[in-house]
């Protein structure tokens, strides 16, 4: 191995937290260059696979996309490097984030938008035929983000389902964007029991990506598996419906086989499905987890609700009356973040933030080093 070959060879073995990277881009250009090529970033990927940082979380806090940095310094982010302005007024939405890109809806303008937080680059397409109709239920409901390793390629999956009809099972349309392509693939359908729950995102388990389904029916989860092109809905371990204010987000376990999460008073199930040995999937009940006690709430604390995950690190987003918490779901490690009487959608955002790493053509390599 020549000294040509040691170099990546050390640098992919440092620190995976933004102030090593960020250092080692600034002893020299060639530093700098190395660590910013996107086969270096998919060695990064592939060597920290559990390790990659949660930089913070996304807000929509009244039409402004705000970040929240989650690092203590010097791995701090600063809020603003990474926030957006206020993007309503032009119709846009945030859908979710994964793999260091976030996913954009204009219902206006009938497009999606792929951005990179850190770049600042968003590459815009129209929604696919079918998707674009002028009745109401013609439309995007859900939408999902997948990238490789270097960010060079991405796919957009997004889905439609009909208005509920009263006598039958109404369909969900799901369609394909290939970056690599750059067209969209044909409509898959399949019969659905409720509408999609828009309020959460698409968690990725294993090669499928799954989203709740929740109504005045029966509940489930809607999965895509992205291999076979096939979507399927899976029943709940349980009845959904027995508590009205219960709250549910779908995980990926730590094995890669999906998990749901039900919040109901001051307790959380967790239920792991799992292959039996006839080779049949079946719920089981992981662990309950009683938050009246891990986070010493309050006796008046009846009303929690889940509002954002972490499917990369197992980390959930509670709301509690004394303030939101993060909770590592394997080993209750927990954070009290701060206090809010609003509850919002929170998207954790994890990335590596290397060398190159500029946002509305301004570097910010020296400033971020500095910056708390």
């Amino acid at each position: 191995m020549d000294h040509e070959d040691i170099l990546p060879e050390i640098l992919v073995r440092l620190s995976p937290r933004p102030s090593s990277l960020l250092g080692a881009s600034l002893v020299c250009k060639r530093w700098s260059r190395l660590l910013a090529d996107p086969y270096f970033l998919r060695r990064l990927r592939a060597h920290h696979r559990w390790e990659i940082p949660l930089l913070g979380f996304f807000t929509d806090e009244f039409g402004f996309l705000h970040f929240t940095p989650l690092l203590e310094p010097p791995d701090r982010i600063p809020s603003e490097r990474l926030s957006m302005g206020t993007y309503h007024d032009e119709g846009w939405r945030f859908h979710e984030c994964r793999h260091g890109i976030a996913l954009l809806l204009n219902r206006k303008l009938m497009e999606l938008a792929v951005w990179d937080p850190v770049t600042g680059e968003k590459c815009r397409l129209a929604v696919p035929p079918g998707f674009n109709g002028p009745e109401s239920r013609v439309t995007v409901r859900a939408a999902a983000l997948l990238c490789d390793d270097s960010k060079q390629a991405f796919s957009v999956v997004v889905l439609r389902h009909d208005e509920i009809p009263k006598d039958d099972k109404p369909l969900v349309f799901t369609s394909v964007y290939e970056s690599k392509t750059g067209i969209w693939g044909n409509l898959i359908s399949a019969p659905i029991t409720s509408p999609l729950w828009l309020g959460k995102p698409s968690i990725l388990v294993g090669n499928s990506l799954c989203w709740w389904l929740r109504g005045y029916g029966d509940s489930g989860i809607l999965e895509f598996d992205l291999e076979r092109q096939s979507l399927v809905v899976i029943d709940t371990p349980v009845d959904t419906h027995a508590n009205p204010y219960s709250s549910f987000q779908i995980l990926r376990m730590e094995d890669d086989s999906l998990g749901l999460a039900i919040l109901s008073d001051v307790s959380i199930q967790l239920w792991e499905r799992k292959a039996n040995s006839g080779g049949f999937a079946k719920w089981m009940l992981h662990k309950t987890i009683e938050l009246d006690k891990l986070l010493s709430l309050l006796a008046e604390s009846t009303w929690l609700v889940i509002q954002g995950y972490d499917e990369d690190g197992n980390w959930i987003f509670v709301w509690t009356n004394i303030g939101i918490f993060m909770i590592q779901l394997e080993s209750m490690q927990f954070r009290n973040l701060f206090k809010t009487h609003f509850v919002n959608n929170y998207h954790p955002y994890t990335n590596f933030y290397t060398a190159g790493s500029r946002i509305g053509g301004g570097s910010i390599e020296a400033e971020a080093l500095n910056s708390t």
